[in-house]
């Protein structure tokens, strides 16, 4: 299998890892995004618990970036991307990803804002390109509202949604964690095409 990479901002994006070894993720496990990957908790966690998977964050602020990277070490099956996360979709091969997480990303809860948040019709669609046939997106939030705005727009776009249970090793995130010892009630789905 030939390496395929891409750029964002001037930044490599391991996509797929040549059977000689010589990109940069260094096994042939399925490529799986923690999209807006944050400070990285969930993504060094999750790239811990599963070593057969590579696991690409994304990210568009500099600090986090840099926190995320620190945080990742060094988790051969772990990267970070700098940039915004559609560019780097774009980017990446049709069919080429086995799992992607979007965790309590921003709501924007006012009314004027929704434009701003990333599950749009338009992202749905690029997620469904970029997705394997057998790939799952993982959906959590705080937000009741953005919740259910996120279950529509991939119900318009022909996804199947089912609940989302999570496994007992789960990896939480920062907000996670703090949303859990809050009581504040999370809301997840998975969609699949």
């Amino acid at each position: 299998m030939a390496s395929c990479s891409g750029t964002v901002r001037g930044a490599e994006i391991p996509t797929t890892v040549a059977a000689d070894g010589d990109a940069a993720f260094q096994n042939s496990g399925p490529l799986v995004l923690d999209l807006g990957c944050g400070n990285g908790v969930f993504l060094a966690g999750l790239a811990a618990l599963r070593p057969d998977w590579n696991v690409l964050g994304i990210e568009r602020k500099d600090y986090r970036v840099r926190q995320a990277r620190r945080r990742a070490g060094d988790l051969n099956n772990a990267r970070i991307a700098h940039g915004e996360v559609t560019e780097v979709l774009s980017d990446l091969p049709l069919s080429s990803i086995a799992r992607v997480y979007l965790l309590f990303s921003d709501p924007w809860p006012k009314r004027r804002h929704a434009v701003r948040r990333l599950v749009q019709p338009e992202f749905a669609a690029l997620l469904g390109t970029r997705l394997r046939p057998d790939g799952i997106f993982s959906f959590a939030s705080d937000s009741p509202e953005y919740a259910e705005w996120a279950e529509d727009v991939f119900r318009a776009d022909g996804w199947q949604i089912s609940a989302w249970e999570l496994p007992p090793d789960w990896p939480p995130t920062e907000f996670e964690q703090r949303f859990v010892s809050a009581g504040v009630q999370i809301r997840r789905f998975q969609a699949k095409r």
